[in-house]
């Protein structure tokens, strides 16, 4: 494999892992509205504990593989402040 094209294998890991965390987004934002309406619901609360656990162990491993997805995932003891300095997701530059 040429080296050239880990960048590319890195460019896709990354797109996939921000299109999961998009799709869990999603469906908390759902159950979200579902259980305005319907908050006793016992089986919904089940099911947003759970996306929710997903999705931040999915902004962990986003955060640790390629910076803060989230301010709250910022890294307080760190000498420079990583959220301005990353490459952002939409602008392509995955360095």
């Amino acid at each position: 494999m040429n080296a050239g094209c880990r960048p590319c294998m890195e460019t896709t890991d990354r797109q996939k892992l921000l299109y999961e965390i998009s799709k869990i987004d999603f469906v908390l934002k759902e159950l979200n509205l579902y259980l305005d309406t319907h908050p006793y619901d016992q089986q919904a609360m089940a099911s947003f504990r759970q996306y929710n656990t997903l999705k931040n162990k999915l902004v962990k491993d986003y955060t640790e593989k390629y910076g803060p997805l989230v301010l709250s995932c910022v890294d307080m003891d760190s000498r420079e402040w990583k959220w301005a300095i990353q490459d952002w997701p939409w602008e392509g530059g995955y360095n």
